[in-house]
């Protein structure tokens, strides 16, 4: 069975070279009242999350990729955002949800918690970026969630792995090389890190359809150096 995997980002361009093409997607913006609405929309504005697709389409072509737009101009969304986002891929419900975020602030985390519980008990893997192995940021933070960070001295095809980090997993922090362009104008940073592992999970997933999430993360580091 290909795992799906819903990508809570800046939506996606489906028609570009790297992604070719995605199951769907929608988005969440703010309405007239200030309210937070799930719209059509998931166009990527900004690039980014096209880019994250990008890596995991190249590395687990079988995937079924899913857009969940909460970035628009810039790579900030708000926490309702966030939060319904969340929800509704949890309900829906994938095997993979990759976010390319974290939040420091304690009082939100505690809204992302319950969630991220909520997933970890319906067997959903939830991957999210960091800044480092010591990184409280959330929820990359939490024992139920997979936290990534850009190792340096990856290169696209390695992971490291922090065993007694709460952020255990550090990988690869580029894109892919586009045609044309040099790779230091690229996006790079820790949320490409994230997709790296995200794309490992998902072939990971794709020949052990078996295994719960617990043995898929025991998988990941298996496959990586332990440091």
């Amino acid at each position: 069975m290909n795992p799906d995997i819903a990508i809570i980002d800046s939506g996606v361009n489906p028609h570009h070279f790297h992604v070719q093409t995605v199951s769907g997607g929608h988005g969440y913006g703010v309405d007239s009242k200030g309210q937070i609405e799930k719209t059509r929309d998931f166009k990527d504005e900004i690039g980014h999350g096209t880019a994250i697709c990008g890596i995991i389409r190249q590395k687990a072509p079988f995937a079924d990729l899913y857009a969940i737009k909460i970035f628009h101009r810039d790579l900030t969304a708000s926490a309702s955002s966030l939060i319904e986002a969340l929800k509704w891929a949890i309900d829906k419900p994938f095997k993979i949800i990759h976010l390319s975020l974290g939040v420091e602030n304690e009082a939100l985390a505690q809204n992302l918690k319950p969630l991220c519980q909520k997933a970890h008990d319906r067997n959903i893997l939830i991957l999210a970026s960091a800044r480092g192995p010591e990184d409280r940021i959330f929820p990359a933070f939490f024992q139920t969630v997979i936290g990534v960070y850009w190792n340096h001295d990856c290169d696209k095809d390695q992971m490291v792995f922090h065993p007694e980090s709460k952020i255990e997993f550090g990988a690869h922090g580029l894109p892919r090389a586009i045609p044309g362009m040099p790779q230091e104008q690229n996006f790079r940073g820790n949320s490409f890190a994230v997709a790296h592992v995200t794309a490992k999970a998902a072939q990971l997933m794709k020949h052990h359809p078996d295994k719960n999430i617990f043995q898929i993360k025991k998988q990941l580091a298996a496959a990586a150096e332990t440091i």
